[in-house]
């Protein structure tokens, strides 16, 4: 795909710009934490409840109420040796699994607004028209077969000769807007 590219510029971001990355940057962060935080409040609510945990989990609440669970020391001794072991494993393995996450989708975005750059990408389109359905697309140069859909106007405006040109984070390939020429063609 870099073929289609004519040229590229480097270009400071606008406040609009910054405003679009840190909402995308924001909504990224409230996903991964909130899928983060309970499985370590989970972990923490086992380690300091302890072996009592394991009265107050598992079974219904008539079962549980009928035939409390009694802990003995030998299962009090077993819960204080496994917990710590299989809470930390888990420690581990979710800190490796939410740090790649972390790395892949906010680190990046982070990253251009630090940097405040963007990228312009001048390339010539490829239209996909599928009428039947009454969507239009355009081929990016940013990923093979990356189509972005756009609106029926925009579609007739745009020529086969025309050039159009997309501002991106250079980082995070994040799609700023795409143009053509001065006018701004809203994507879906």
């Amino acid at each position: 795909m870099p073929e289609r590219i004519a040229r590229t510029e480097e270009r400071t971001l606008s406040n609009e710009d910054v405003s679009l990355l840190k909402a995308k940057r924001n909504k990224q962060l409230l996903f991964l934490l909130t899928g983060y935080l309970p499985f370590i409040a989970f972990g923490l609510y086992i380690l300091v409840i302890g072996p009592d945990s394991l009265k107050t989990t598992g079974g219904n609440v008539i079962t549980r109420n009928i035939h409390p669970m009694k802990i003995d020391d030998d299962q009090r001794s077993s819960f204080l040796t496994v917990a710590p072991w299989f809470i930390g494993g888990l420690f581990i393995l979710l800190n490796i699994y939410f740090a790649k996450l972390y790395f892949q989708s906010i680190r990046p975005l982070s990253k251009d607004i630090s940097l405040n750059k963007k990228q312009l990408l001048f390339f010539k389109p490829v239209k996909n028209p599928m009428e039947f359905f009454n969507k239009f697309y355009l081929s990016t140069p940013l990923y093979e077969n990356q189509q972005i859909e756009i609106s029926r106007e925009d579609f007739g405006r745009i020529g086969d000769n025309d050039e159009l040109y997309i501002e991106i984070g250079p980082n995070s390939t994040y799609i700023l807007r795409l143009c053509h020429g001065n006018k701004v063609i809203n994507y879906y």
